[in-house]
């Protein structure tokens, strides 16, 4: 009799513990239903055509010879992408098409520059001065032509003269050195954003007003 008591309580305890499993897995089940994904709903209403230039021309790509020591190209900024713009004045074409657009003040410009080396891609983005030197092999500067007397001498923008005002509207890259080690064309994109949202989780822009060269190394 006392075994069959220990037979049927063993038995018990065996079913009391899968019920307890089956309820714990159901429990988890309804958990992960419970789980909501977080979807993306970025939509870019950017309205801004973006161009880099030079003497007035649209550049897709661009061929040169760099040396160390030595500037390898300078680029304008205007807001269109038209192929010529029919003047090489960096201050009057950038106000010109900027005055196309209606409440885009709170817009400012970027850069991407990438690159591979012998050991390593190299790529930074570049939203103000204190990028000037993250890439090491290519330097660049940037420069507000805007806020500028006309015709007076300037230089490029640095950490310190900065402002809320301060438009990046052409950029110079130079060789710094040791660029005989960059072992593919350089790419190098402008953008327009007005905020964090228009970069992904980690920190490329992902916006739909953008324009990309390539300088080939000849």
């Amino acid at each position: 009799m006392k075994k069959l008591i220990l037979i049927i309580l063993c038995l018990f305890l065996t079913i009391g513990c899968n019920k307890k499993d089956d309820i714990v897995n159901d429990n988890n089940e309804e958990n992960k239903q419970e789980v909501t994904k977080v979807e993306d709903t970025y939509i870019d209403d950017n309205p801004i055509k973006v161009g880099l230039y030079m003497d007035g021309k649209l550049i897709n790509e661009y061929n040169t010879t760099i040396v160390d020591g030595e500037d390898i190209a300078s680029f304008d900024v205007y807001f269109t992408d038209i192929e010529d713009v029919g003047s090489s004045n960096t201050k009057n074409n950038f106000n010109k098409y900027y005055k196309m657009y209606d409440n885009i003040d709170n817009y400012k410009i970027g850069f991407y520059i990438s690159f591979n080396t012998e050991e390593k891609k190299m790529e930074s983005v570049i939203l103000n001065p204190s990028s000037m030197y993250d890439l090491y092999y290519i330097y660049n500067y940037l420069y507000d032509d805007i806020h500028q007397p006309d015709g007076a001498w300037y230089s490029h923008v640095e950490e310190k003269d900065v402002t809320d005002n301060t438009v990046y509207s052409s950029i110079k890259l130079y060789a710094g050195g040791e660029t005989s080690k960059i072992t593919s064309p350089i790419t190098l994109m402008v953008f327009t954003y007005n905020g964090d949202d228009d970069f992904d989780s980690e920190g490329y822009y992902r916006g739909v007003s953008s324009h990309t060269l390539i300088i080939n190394n000849k």
